[in-house]
């Protein structure tokens, strides 16, 4: 637990599960350092800061991923959490020896005290048999609290503070401990050293023709042959109604499941390895994971292109144990087409209001409404039943899906999101369960913020959400129409509820909620789940800090 108001206030109980880095001087505390090593890895944990305090991840001891108190925080930095820190040369110019530090893409960090999440994906430097580096390390990407904030990003050397300045083709994880206190649970580190698969002995046969069934394929004669080393739909010289049939040999160095991803676009393929069949002639992309023995395997994949309305394309790519997806088509070979300018909604002046599907929690909500503020602080709300559903630190909404050709209906939120629940808060009104709700819509103040109209039980509501002063945080407030209302009200569900000293609660270990005016919350029962909420009169004022 750790105070949020409190500098280096961060306290433990004995347990189980958790690295608890408690110095009794902050800066005389040392680093932690795993006897395992790793190489190519996908490395994840979640860590709580104290406020103001300051620690780092070294993947390989070498390369530090800054984390740090950056709540909060607009610009951030190569030195605020998230950063992959600067390199560092003494016999560079005065302010310019540091170097190569790399500044997350958004400020995605969260307050001191609540529980954040990072994956790494990071592929060791690789060197030759005489020890000479081949290749630089790089950062596949780096996810903090599910936002991308770095993707490809190649290390020249290890970073600053690093335990060794050499670099190797595996090394130890380092936790910072001597900069303040930090925690860490849920470590999860998936290594990606095992060798590939790899394609041998590999010929290709060209076939004129349409070919919409399987069988078909046996009566084509070829009218082109020849050798490949991957797999690569150009050999054919037309554009439409013609087959490829590649076979040859797929060396499987570790028994295990492998996943086969397959494109064969605007038409049919056909996998099979090892006589067992992958793809059974898919339409246009298929994905299965497959048992293989260890061994060279009989390899055939088959492309039957049949659609003009689409470009060909053929790729195959594989993961399995210990190794990551790995392409063995040509590069070019599949025309991956992506929107390269996404449609972003951002708040200029005033606050933006936007109606929309709103994707949540595997389903759909057809009501919904999303409002972006000039202070980066976003929320959504469900207008089926009047709850706030999410909220987001950060740039607003990509609508995209919206707004690009047809368009499904759906924004999706460009920040670090902290989702809630869909269900009703409103829980009793006037001593009854809260029923018969009606929307009366919303009106908007001079900086274009709603205030929705609602009604429970016959009984008018206002309910307005808006930045804290500070701009770091919101603030919710639910006013009854007539005085004397008395209404309980469900300020969070989960399923633990932490009392801290200033008063604030700690749901789930993800984000603080604070009562500024009402009664004193308590954990209820409300159909088989715990909520924490509030019986007040007349008027609820509560913040909402994550």
């Amino acid at each position: 637990m750790a105070n949020p108001n409190t500098k280096y206030d961060l306290s433990a109980i004995p347990g189980n599960g958790i690295l608890v880095n408690l110095p009794a001087d902050p800066k005389q505390s040392k680093d932690l350092i795993t006897v395992e090593e790793h190489g190519d890895a996908d490395i994840e944990m979640e860590f709580m800061m104290a406020k103001e305090s300051n620690s780092g991840i070294y993947l390989q001891g070498r390369y530090e991923i800054q984390l740090l108190d950056s709540w909060g925080k607009k610009n951030a930095a190569a030195g605020d959490c998230g950063g992959i820190y600067e390199r560092w040369d003494e016999s560079r110019p005065q302010g310019q020896k540091g170097y190569q530090g790399y500044a997350p893409r958004q400020n995605a960090s969260r307050i001191a005290g609540v529980w954040q999440k990072i994956r790494i994906s990071f592929q060791a430097p690789k060197f030759d048999k005489s020890g000479q580096k081949t290749e630089n390390a790089r950062i596949l990407s780096i996810y903090l609290n599910d936002v991308l904030i770095h993707e490809n990003v190649e290390l020249t050397g290890p970073t600053r503070g690093g335990m060794h300045n050499n670099e190797v083709a595996r090394g130890p994880l380092r936790f910072q401990g001597d900069h303040g206190p930090v925690a860490f649970r849920n470590m999860v580190i998936k290594p990606f050293d095992a060798p590939k698969p790899a394609l041998k002995n590999l010929s290709y046969q060209v076939h004129d023709g349409r070919v919409l069934k399987q069988e078909e394929l046996a009566g084509l004669k070829p009218s082109k042959t020849g050798k490949a080393l991957q797999i690569d739909y150009t050999v054919a010289p037309m554009t439409n109604n013609f087959v490829i049939r590649y076979q040859g040999t797929l060396s499987v160095p570790v028994k295990g499941a492998y996943r086969f991803n397959g494109d064969f676009r605007g038409g049919y393929g056909n996998l099979e390895i090892g006589g067992k069949t992958v793809f059974p002639f898919s339409w246009h992309h298929d994905t299965r994971e497959v048992e293989l023995p260890a061994g060279d395997l009989p390899f055939v994949y088959t492309y039957a292109k049949v659609n003009e309305g689409d470009k060909p394309g053929l790729g195959l790519s594989v993961s399995g144990p210990g190794i990551r997806q790995t392409v063995l088509n040509a590069v070019g070979s599949l025309n991956v087409s992506r929107v390269s300018n996404p449609i972003a909604l951002e708040p200029a002046r005033e606050a933006s209001v936007h109606r929309s599907f709103i994707a949540f929690r595997g389903k759909t909500l057809p009501y919904g409404v999303s409002v972006g503020t000039i202070q980066g602080l976003n929320y959504s709300v469900n207008l089926a039943n009047g709850s706030l559903i999410r909220s987001w630190r950060g740039p607003f909404l990509n609508v995209t899906p919206m707004w690009l050709d047809r368009g499904n209906g759906v924004s999706v939120p460009l920040g670090s999101v902290l989702d809630f629940s869909e269900t009703p808060q409103m829980l009793r009104v006037a001593g009854r369960d809260a029923d018969g709700f009606l929307l009366k819509g919303y009106g908007v103040d001079e900086n274009n913020l709603p205030d929705f109209q609602y009604v429970f039980n016959g009984s008018g509501f206002h309910d307005k959400t808006v930045p804290d002063s500070s701009g770091r945080y919101l603030d919710r407030t639910i006013t009854a129409d007539t005085g004397g209302t008395e209404f309980q009200f469900a300020l969070a569900g989960g399923s633990s509820f932490e009392e801290q000293a200033n008063g604030m609660y700690l749901v789930d270990g993800q984000y603080f909620i604070k009562v500024l005016q009402g009664g004193k919350p308590a954990v209820v029962e409300k159909d088989g789940s715990k909520v924490l909420a509030v019986t007040t009169q007349d008027k609820l004022v509560y913040s909402i800090i994550w």
